[in-house]
């Protein structure tokens, strides 16, 4: 295997090389997490994000957990090339080599095939660049809401609605019946979790308002309220329709049931 090198060893190491390398991020064990192909120190930029962002994606999870841990990135130079072609090449090449987590494939976070362009993407990446709306609803912001939380689970009544427009927004408290966890709930509950970008665990905090592509919604009043009644959530902050939703034990093992822990990783909503 070709050697790892840490942050700093990598810097000295890519003096040796042209300027277009293929590199591969890797646990201190040694086993692949990550694929790319950099130009300059391109590949410390990962870290980098990790510390300073809020973004939530399954690669930048993985290096948290290290971290957390104590641990540390290591590093590997594939190859190298004087031209960027070469690099794009190879990177789809290894990516197929080693496989992609989100298709099963292998331990890779990569969500593309990788070369040049965006061979591939998953599902949750495609669904990211469609600008057109669809659905049955006339209002457009109804449209938006009803497409981007089908993808999270298909349901026949959405359970969030446009904040402007939901008149009969009203606090959240338990219900006199008791119903089940559901599959929509945990999908009000993903949704929030992805918009306002909370790390899934329990005890964390999600917001019952969320935007989606610049408008404000919000998890209407009935789901809200079978959620605390249930025991899937715990109202945390109860300023009425701006509340802070503390998700529970029993209801994160629940979100993780329904919609299966690989992918949540995938989507970067729990740490792996």
């Amino acid at each position: 295997m070709t050697n790892l090198f840490d942050a700093i060893g990598i810097r000295t190491a890519l003096q040796d090389h042209h300027p277009f390398y293929v590199y591969v991020l890797c646990r201190p064990s040694g086993e692949p997490f990550y694929v790319g192909k950099g130009v300059n120190f391109r590949c410390l930029q990962h870290e980098a994000d990790a510390r300073t962002t809020k973004a939530l994606t399954h690669k930048l999870n993985v290096i948290r957990s290290l971290h957390s841990q104590g641990q540390a990135v290591a590093y590997r130079i594939d190859s190298s090339y004087p031209d960027e072609a070469g690099a794009l090449s190879r990177e789809r090449t290894l990516i197929a080599e080693i496989g992609r987590h989100d298709l099963k494939l292998g331990p890779l976070t990569n969500q593309t095939d990788g070369g040049e362009g965006i061979s591939n993407p998953s599902e949750e990446s495609r669904q990211r660049r469609r600008d057109s709306l669809w659905g049955d609803a006339e209002d457009p912001e109804r449209q938006t809401i009803n497409r981007w939380f089908q993808k999270l689970t298909p349901v026949k009544s959405v359970p969030i609605k446009p904040a402007a427009t939901f008149t009969r927004a009203a606090g959240l408290w338990k219900n006199d019946d008791t119903i089940g966890m559901k599959p929509r709930q945990a999908g009000a509950i993903i949704a929030t979790a992805l918009a306002n970008r909370v790390l899934l665990e329990p005890n964390c905090l999600l917001p019952r308002r969320l935007e989606v592509e610049g408008t404000e919604y919000i998890i209407e009043n009935g789901v809200g309220r079978d959620m605390v009644s249930n025991g899937m959530i715990e109202v945390h902050e109860a300023t009425p329709t701006r509340e802070t939703l503390k998700l529970t034990a029993a209801g994160h093992a629940f979100v993780v049931q329904t919609f299966g822990k690989s992918t949540l990783i995938d989507a970067g909503l729990v740490a792996p």
